[in-house]
């Protein structure tokens, strides 16, 4: 297994090289105002943003993490990944005009905007300081841990060195160029990323005997067999691995937009560019991962157990090494480099807003100058990413694998999900319906590790229990509390209510509202609302289950999904256009008022 020569080191320098000259070109207009440093002025057309989107979630850690659950698991635990989906589904027909409407930079914003007072204002304290600084950080250090296990594979590089130049590299690019240069290069990565990796799946199958081979060999294999290559569980009885997706389904998909989505969202320029974004990232985000997929088949076939230096997190780059000769390593490699790049430049952007929007021009300095401002910007996304390298530093140290990292993820975020979506439908939920909420996703992810053996539920002792059942039990933990502190405290007051009403219209349970307001158009939540969901997920899952019988050999159903995913096509083509004309008939009527108001 050879390693990288000077042809591969040479596509690896002139992406490096476009990075940090991207970085410097944008300085100027991103150093303007925060809104440009963060949000790009909102000026961004839809394809620029939808291919940001994509480039932003694939993180290096992605393609590690679904060879490794492959592996692991088989192809039921890919619906983990699959999940994520639904949450961007929903966000087609909601969010994302919803998020474009507040016209707010961050989501901790939304917090004073839905609610009032000290508790309103404490509350976007603390999701800054969760979101800019807890999540942020630990993504920032397992993508940066994901990268060194790549590197380490397949270079000959120290694994310090070549982590500390990417990170240097990343960090003066990521200070200077703000959301301008974040979606550029972005965008740059898309192309470079899809290709080589449809190239590695194309070649490993190629040279490894081909998908036949590949499935009968899996299929004998001890150790995995044909339950490695089911994607559906067998749906006769309640056994644990159909109860784990009824836990996909039902319990892990709930979250009304991740924040670096909302910040996309909301860069985009109008409502239309933004829908429009969302769709294309929700079916290309389906189908993705079975390009990955294809790797980790034949990984099994390569390597079906792999011994200490290796774990599974190494099986995708050791079959890089395998079968990809100079030029193309290269590419691949310089794949992983842009997707790690822009996932750390997107989180040190994403958390620097946080952290200057929410807590220091909030509570620490609110009068002072841009330049102030854009100074005190970049020395938090440089304390950010030291922050978040020490983290990858302690991550490699422990040896640990990083779908545990992100298992670790889901915990501290469980339950808040669900109060994140009610917060826009539901009057009555408050500030404090949401900070227990995350406090006690905190506190229970926190102490997780912790529970001993002696604590048994459903039979199985805690540090025993699979991960989907321990999700829904603590799931079950923190919404109710949440829900019966709701009750317990004072409800938001009309004013308020009315006002993020009228600015949002997003539509469900506002009966405390007079008529007038409840009967204002443009509504996001109606009747027809379910079927567009079920609409979009036949387009998106068709789509992606045709991919995956296909890669299985099964095309009878492939054939079916594809079939499926034409019906999806329809209704949302059919939404699209009501939705256009809606927003039409809106923009008209609000020039017309500005102009008789001028």
């Amino acid at each position: 297994m050879g390693h990288l020569v000077f042809l591969d080191y040479a596509i690896i320098a002139v992406y490096m090289l476009f990075a940090v000259g991207t970085g410097v070109y944008f300085s100027k207009r991103a150093s303007q105002s925060s809104e440009n440093y963060f949000l790009g002025g909102r000026s961004l057309p839809w394809w620029m943003i939808a291919v940001s989107m994509v480039a932003t979630s694939f993180a290096s850690d992605t393609p590690l993490v679904v060879t490794e659950i492959t592996r692991t698991d088989g192809l039921q635990r890919i619906w983990w990944v699959f999940v994520a989906v639904l949450a961007l589904i929903v966000g087609i027909f909601l969010f994302s005009r919803l998020w474009r409407r507040a016209a707010i930079i961050t989501d901790a914003e939304f917090y004073e905007l839905r609610y009032e007072g000290k508790s309103a204002a404490f509350l976007r304290g603390f999701r800054a300081f969760f979101a800019g600084i807890v999540q942020n950080l630990l993504t920032i250090g397992w993508v940066t841990f994901a990268m060194s296990s790549i590197i380490t594979t397949v270079t000959d590089v120290p694994k310090w060195l070549a982590i500390g130049l990417c990170t240097l590299v990343a960090l003066i690019y990521a200070t200077f160029s703000g959301f301008y240069g974040v979606v550029v290069t972005d965008f740059v990565q898309f192309f470079i990323a899809t290709f080589s990796m449809i190239a590695l799946a194309a070649i490993a199958v190629i040279k490894v005997g081909g998908l036949s081979y590949v499935l009968e060999t899996i299929a004998a294999t001890e150790g995995y067999g044909p339950r490695t290559l089911s994607i559906f569980p067998d749906f006769t009885s309640l056994n644990l691995d159909l109860v784990k997706l009824l836990i996909y389904i039902f319990v892990l998909w709930w979250i009304d937009a991740s924040g670096y989505n909302m910040q996309r969202m909301s860069a985009c320029r109008n409502e239309r560019d933004s829908v429009l974004a969302t769709i294309f990232y929700a079916i290309f985000q389906c189908c993705r991962p079975w390009i990955w997929v294809v790797v980790a088949l034949v990984s099994i076939v390569l390597f079906p157990v792999l011994t200490d230096p290796y774990n599974d997190t190494h099986a995708y780059p050791l079959v890089m090494n395998e079968y990809l000769g100079p030029g193309l390593k290269g590419l691949l490699v310089t794949a992983f480099l842009a997707a790690f790049m822009s996932t750390i430049d997107t989180h040190l952007n994403w958390g620097a807003s946080y952290m200057m929007t929410d807590v220091y021009k909030r509570f620490i300095k609110k009068e002072a100058s841009q330049r102030h401002y854009m100074i005190a910007t970049k020395i938090i996304v440089v304390l950010m990413m030291t922050a978040g390298v020490s983290i990858a530093l302690y991550l490699a140290w422990r040896n640990l694998t990083v779908s545990a990292v992100w298992e670790f993820f889901a915990f501290i975020m469980v339950g808040s999900g669900v109060i994140s979506v009610l917060r826009w439908f539901w009057w009555r939920i408050n500030a404090y319906t949401e900070i227990t909420a995350l406090s006690l996703g905190l506190i229970l992810g926190l102490t997780n590790p912790f529970v001993p053996e002696s604590v048994i539920i459903f039979g199985y002792p805690w540090p025993e229990m699979p991960f989907e059942i321990k999700i829904a039990v603590l799931t079950g933990i923190v919404v109710p509390i949440s829900l019966i502190v709701t009750f317990l405290t004072p409800a938001v007051s009309k004013e308020k209510l009315d006002a993020f009403y009228r600015k949002v219209r997003p539509g469900g349970f506002w009966g405390v509202l007079s008529h007038e307001t409840l009967e204002l158009p443009g509504k996001t939540l109606t009747l027809s609302t379910l079927l567009d969901v079920i609409g979009g997920i036949l387009l998106c899952y068709g789509i992606s289950l045709a991919i995956g019988y296909s890669i299985l050999l099964k095309f009878d159903k492939a054939a079916i999904c594809v079939l499926l995913a034409v019906i999806g096509g329809f209704i949302v083509i059919r939404w699209f256009k009501r939705e256009v004309q809606v927003l039409a008939r809106r923009d008209h009527l609000q020039n017309h008022t500005e102009q008789n108001t001028q």
